[in-house]
């Protein structure tokens, strides 16, 4: 499918890749993040320049204008990519009330209200897509990665429940869940000694944006509601869920395993 995709959080990293990768599949974008600078950096490099909206999603102004731009039938969106996202490691108990609430907010209430604006608008003329950016921590835990676990699991659970309610209508919902990817984000997790050696199980390298934007594309053509990256993975956390005993000794296996790949990736950090 092609017509006009809004992506959020496309200020940078992944959302910069998807935003250049649907370019060149012949969409129209509308851009949204809170950095607007940044934003106007992304729209000049592509082909054609993109509709930006400077919105930030903790903001009840900020959704609801986007809100109103997925529901706006004069330019429709055929596509809403979630993708905007927050993690801040750390034990249950260190981090503040409000940052918790902050990981709530963007990773899980943001893109359900976007989703119901974009249910709205695509149910009515009986099309559209709605694909979000999970994570493999949606389906198995991360120590000290609670609040983020707990909105990604949320978030898995809304969009599989939505699947079901928009499939008669003729509208699609995906998900990619990908392990680590090579991004800022990574980079400021993983530079936290909090940072879950989990990101790491399974990857030789993190994934780069590229990619995932790619594996965006796949998995709409395909689509399926859900893709893991690597499959393996999420096999694995999947199976772990299913049997809550082997949690303990698994996960713990799997932190050893991933460490020594976390040290190699925090080297390469400090020589670039």
């Amino acid at each position: 499918m092609m017509g006009r995709a809004l992506i959020t959080g496309a200020a940078g990293g992944v959302g910069e890749a998807l935003a250049k990768r649907l370019s060149r599949e012949g969409y129209t974008l509308v851009l949204t993040d809170r950095d607007g600078d940044a934003l106007e950096k992304v729209s000049d490099a592509l082909p054609q320049p993109a509709e930006l909206l400077v919105a930030d999603l903790l903001s009840e102004v900020g959704l609801k204008q986007l809100c109103d731009r997925l529901e706006n039938p004069k330019s429709p969106i055929d596509l809403l990519i979630n993708n905007a996202g927050i993690i801040v490691p750390g034990p249950v108990g260190s981090l503040p009330n409000d940052l918790m609430r902050a990981h709530v907010d963007i990773n899980l209430t943001a893109p359900m209200v976007l989703c119901a604006a974009a249910a709205r608008a695509m149910i009515a003329r009986k099309k559209g897509y709605i694909f979000s950016i999970m994570s493999l921590a949606a389906i198995g835990p991360m120590k000290n990665s609670a609040s983020y676990c707990g909105s990604k699991f949320g978030l898995r659970g809304f969009k599989a429940a939505l699947a079901l309610e928009l499939e008669p209508h003729g509208v699609g919902v995906g998900g990619l869940f990908p392990s680590a990817i090579d991004t800022p984000m990574l980079a400021a997790e993983m530079a936290s000694p909090d940072g879950s050696p989990l990101n790491f199980i399974g990857n030789v390298k993190p994934l780069t944006p590229d990619q995932i934007a790619d594996h965006v594309v796949k998995a709409m053509n395909k689509g399926r509601l859900e893709i893991w990256l690597p499959k393996s993975d999420g096999f694995m956390a999947s199976l772990m869920m299913m049997f809550p005993k082997l949690l303990k000794p698994v996960v713990g296996y799997l932190e050893r395993q991933g460490e020594k790949k976390k040290q190699d990736y925090l080297k390469t950090l400090k020589s670039s």
